[in-house]
């Protein structure tokens, strides 16, 4: 693997390391938001070589590793304690594609929705090409945050 195929803050961020570790560059992170970038290409896990794409599938993984960037940077600054983090589901999770097409870049956004108590949080995420506004994936994930 490229060095710099993954940012390093990433590793900081979430415990998420290849060949798991699915998305490549941070776009922003804040309290109720965030973005990452993700390469199609031959290195990338899940990549089908007949394809030469990545299953449009996977992408509610690149979401739920976008949306977990924000709770590793709040634990980062302090303002959640140390948890384990878990995807309890989705709703609606739509595609406009059956694959990711390869020598792209994706761009993942995650913007939190509702908040219940410490515990409970919901996110609206969306993939779409870098430098395309057409969105290519969207879903609603639900997602559970247990102290440790």
């Amino acid at each position: 693997m490229c060095k710099d195929r993954y940012d390093q803050e990433i590793k900081d961020l979430i415990p998420h390391r290849e060949p798991m570790l699915l998305i490549n560059k941070i776009g922003h992170i804040e309290e109720t938001s965030s973005s990452a970038f993700v390469y199609i290409d031959s290195l990338a896990s899940f990549y089908n070589d007949e394809r030469q794409a990545v299953p449009a599938w996977v992408g509610l993984e690149y979401m739920g590793q976008t949306a977990a960037l924000i709770g590793g940077y709040l634990l980062r600054e302090g303002v959640i304690k140390p948890h384990l983090g878990f995807l309890l589901g989705t709703r609606k999770y739509q595609v406009e594609t059956d694959y990711f097409l390869s020598d792209k870049v994706l761009e993942v956004k995650c913007i939190e929705e509702n908040k219940v108590g410490e515990d409970l949080a919901t996110f609206a995420c969306t993939i779409n090409y870098q430098g395309d506004t057409n969105i290519v994936a969207s879903a609603s994930l639900s997602v559970l945050r247990k102290q440790m």
